[in-house]
């Protein structure tokens, strides 16, 4: 099955077919070879089954990689009993406190709040918002005979760390992010699988879609040639543009992907990095109304500019019949999908006219669980390609740590 595709002519170059291989031959780079690991599923399963018999809403609390993959999944699936702490922000934690514990469902706030799941994802099991997010719970649930490590369940690496020793000494599940496998790589793990699951997503699909993936090396390829393409150019912005209002929260996730794993100053050689573009991300027509106007006639063309239709959106039937508006009478009887897809072209043959770089990939997502298993593990092997050709570490985000130390010496003072 072929999942994405795109409409621009490109022969990859023999070094980024040489680059992909070496990636997936390199067996300490562990998650493209998530998919192909059951016991992860297994764990998950399990643990859904433990979730859904004793809760009917649920907390995540995660930052980062361990937050925006299962936001992605929940936007997509509309449901609305799973509530996110991703922020150390107090209005948002009033917010979520507010919906899980007057949730008209329930008879009172007692049992609304005994009928939560909380779900503690962290890569290294010592991340600072989400052990204080965890530890705001426990203070407001313990003012109500509530213990909330009875009710927890944890996702966090197979070490000894804050969360794993919190869990073994509560006798609750501890299920794994493989070592391997890095925070923004893990979506694929029970990080995302646990989510998923509550969300009605089929496991054993997202797995397959994630094992299309890899083995779908032209696709990746040709598509780390177009990126590496437009650094030559200089091209310093790289404009996500998703035709599906279901991709907000995709795009955040594919923002972090790229902007930690490419954003580099060194190479593996201590030589300065090459230059990378700095990832946007953009909605349908709405952002037509928000942003075209500077892609379009900004006298810098740095940008290259990436549209993605999908068929699920650009195959809706629903018509409009009887218009009240005569300046639509040429709109009669047209369908939702004729009206973006049209949006999508004109866009793009609009920025070509202005000299913008761009190019077209349409998405096959008849199998939702399918598609994203696809789409999650076809960007990994992109950004993670590209990282690898010019010879930067994917995999590290040493940018991140003199923010994060300044932040503890500020309060530790």
């Amino acid at each position: 099955m072929k999942v994405v595709s795109h409409q621009m002519s490109v022969q990859p170059l023999l070094s980024v077919g040489d680059t992909f291989d070496r990636l997936l031959g390199d067996k300490s780079i562990g998650f493209t070879d998530v998919p192909m690991r059951p016991h992860l599923r297994d764990q998950s399963e399990l643990a859904l089954a433990q979730l859904k018999k004793q809760f009917s809403q649920y907390v995540v609390i995660g930052i980062g990689g361990s937050s925006m993959g299962p936001r992605t999944l929940v936007e997509m699936s509309f449901i609305k009993n799973i509530h996110f702490l991703d922020n150390v922000d107090s209005v948002e934690f009033e917010r979520v406190w507010s919906e899980i514990s007057e949730n008209s469902k329930f008879k009172s706030k007692q049992e609304a709040l005994a009928q939560t799941g909380f779900i503690v994802i962290s890569k290294s099991g010592t991340t600072l918002e989400i052990l204080w997010n965890y530890s705001a719970l426990e203070n407001r649930l313990s003012k109500l005979n509530l213990n909330i490590a009875d009710q927890s369940f944890f996702i966090t690496e197979p070490v000894e760390n804050d969360l794993s020793l919190l869990a073994r000494k509560h006798s609750r599940p501890c299920l794994e992010i493989p070592v391997d496998v890095g925070g923004r790589f893990s979506v694929l793990t029970p990080v995302g699988l646990v989510i998923a699951g509550l969300c009605g997503y089929s496991l054993d699909d997202l797995h397959k879609g994630g094992r299309l993936a890899v083995q779908d090396k032209k696709a990746v390829t040709e598509a780390a040639t177009l990126f590496l393409d437009s650094f030559k150019r200089k091209e310093c912005i790289t404009l996500f543009w998703f035709y599906n209002s279901n991709y907000r929260w995709f795009g955040h996730w594919l923002q972090q992907l790229w902007a930690e794993s490419l954003g580099k100053q060194h190479d593996r050689a201590g030589k300065p990095a090459p230059g990378f573009s700095t990832p946007f991300v953009a909605i349908g027509s709405c952002d037509q109304h928000s942003i075209l106007q500077q892609v379009a006639h900004s006298t810098d063309k740095n940008k290259f500019v990436c549209f993605y239709n999908f068929r699920s959106v650009e195959s809706s039937a629903e018509r409009i019949h009887d218009i009240k508006f005569s300046d639509l009478d040429y709109m009669e009887g047209r369908s939702y999908g004729e009206l973006i897809a049209s949006q999508c072209k004109a866009t793009e043959l609009a920025l070509r006219e202005n000299k913008v770089s761009t190019a077209r990939f349409t998405v096959d997502d008849q199998n939702k669980s399918l598609t994203l298993g696809y789409l999650f593990m076809y960007f990994q092997l992109v950004v993670a390609t590209i990282g690898e050709h010019e010879n930067i570490n994917s995999f590290d985000q040493p940018g991140v740590a003199l923010g994060k130390n300044l932040t503890l010496q500020m309060l530790r003072q």
